[in-house]
């Protein structure tokens, strides 16, 4: 394997840690998500791990406070559909679309949370199994199935994530919560690269 592959192969699975990460963080939290986030942690890029370090090192029980205040039922909404502009056209469609994305990609998480498919958790889990499904064919040199994959990364990402991130950490700062303000941020971050 070439030198530049082996680079590809070890950024894809980068960008599966940071957005499983970022899956992870904008869920309920509980021992074994928080368990994982510290592992995941010590697996992201090492100009990532400070800040994850940071963000995993709350206690549980506050975390869980949080999100009930930010994310949970009478928090700030959590759904690409929240923030469609075309409200009247109703969520159908975009949902519709998600689907495909997930169907296409057999994108059935066993521990999904209780979550709509445009839940930004749920949307997250979906970047960061693309990232693994492209690290995977670069690996087993399936060229073909890798640029497939990448491409409906670059699509996802830009069609749906990108559509609504932005609005999204503006709801979040509003709901003054450096937890969660700092997780959009960094999804923004993501986002514009």
């Amino acid at each position: 394997m070439k030198i530049n592959e082996d680079n590809q192969i070890r950024s894809w699975l980068e960008s599966a840690a940071v957005w499983r990460f970022l899956s992870l963080l904008f869920q309920l939290p509980t021992s074994e998500s928080c368990a994982e986030l510290r592992r995941l942690a010590e697996e992201l890029p090492p100009d990532q791990r400070e800040r994850a370090r940071e963000l995993v090192s709350i206690p549980r029980e506050a975390w869980e406070t949080e999100f009930h205040r930010v994310l949970g039922p009478a928090g700030i909404p959590a759904c690409e559909s929240s923030y469609e502009e075309n409200a009247l056209a109703g969520r159908g469609p975009l949902l519709a679309d998600i689907a495909g994305f997930y169907e296409a990609f057999a994108y059935r998480p066993s521990t999904a949370p209780a979550e709509v498919p445009d839940h930004v958790s749920v949307e997250f889990g979906f970047l960061a199994y693309l990232a693994v499904k492209i690290a995977f064919a670069l690996y087993e040199d399936q060229t073909d199935e890798a640029l497939v994959a990448r491409e409906a990364y670059e699509r996802f990402l830009k069609d749906h994530v990108g559509y609504w991130a932005e609005r999204f950490r503006r709801t979040v700062e509003r709901a003054a919560s450096s937890l969660y303000s700092t997780g959009a941020h960094w999804l923004c971050a993501l986002v514009i690269t």
